[in-house]
């Protein structure tokens, strides 16, 4: 696997760990594009339900893989795509997708293509990229790793703040144990807690690691 043109800040960690907020305040501060792994596969089985196709059935959904256009693009500071034409992000958090994302998750086409993608990403800028196995799989090269988590009953609140009804033990029953990269804790990642610190506090000490490990880090504004 040939190096990526662009540093790449691998962010992986448990659902409702609040990957997403982190990532995007860590990106801002270091001016880099944030990536959302995840909501990819959201799109992908959105996309699966809207043509009915059976998420469970592995055959029927790699067939699909192949017949699917999906385009992605970068906005001013973010990572966004569409499928066949078509901007998925207002269903990615319906309860249907919630649902059946493990289950599609699981598919190998689906994570192969996925991830062929996201490492095409970091040939046109540095990136924070959140996900599942960013560390372990799609960038495990980069020296950049971080892991976010929280104590189950913290994640699982918030997803009830949130109105949405994820199964918070079950999805990390099926995240560390799926057969195509499972969510796991890469050695050389930095853990982080996000049921303890804010925020401000979590970026400025991943800011820390990552200067350690040789990323050059801008001057705060």
């Amino acid at each position: 696997m040939s190096f990526p043109l662009h540093p790449v800040i691998a962010l992986d960690g448990t659902a409702a760990s609040g990957k997403s907020t982190f990532a995007r305040a860590l990106a801002r501060r270091l001016a880099f594009v944030y990536v959302n792994t995840g909501a990819m596969y959201r799109g992908v089985t959105w996309y699966l339900l809207e043509k009915e196709i059976p998420v469970q059935d592995e055959a029927v959904v790699a067939q699909a893989m192949k017949e699917m256009k999906l385009e992605t693009r970068f906005r001013p500071g973010e990572f966004t795509f569409l499928i066949d034409g078509i901007d998925p992000q207002r269903h990615l958090r319906e309860g249907r997708v919630n649902q059946a994302v493990s289950a599609v998750s699981q598919v190998a086409e689906v994570r192969h293509l996925l991830v062929a993608e996201q490492r095409l990403l970091a040939d046109l800028s540095p990136l924070v990229m959140e996900g599942r196995d960013i560390g372990t799989v799609v960038f495990p090269e980069t020296p950049y790793k971080l892991f976010l988590d929280a104590d189950v009953e913290v994640r699982a609140a918030r997803r009830s703040h949130q109105g949405e009804t994820d199964m918070i033990r079950q999805r990390d029953i099926l995240d560390s144990q799926r057969r195509n990269s499972p969510l796991t804790l890469a050695p050389d990642a930095l853990s982080l807690d996000s049921g303890q610190d804010s925020v401000d506090t979590l970026v400025e000490k991943a800011l820390v690691h990552l200067a350690a490990k040789g990323l050059e880090i801008p001057v705060a504004s």
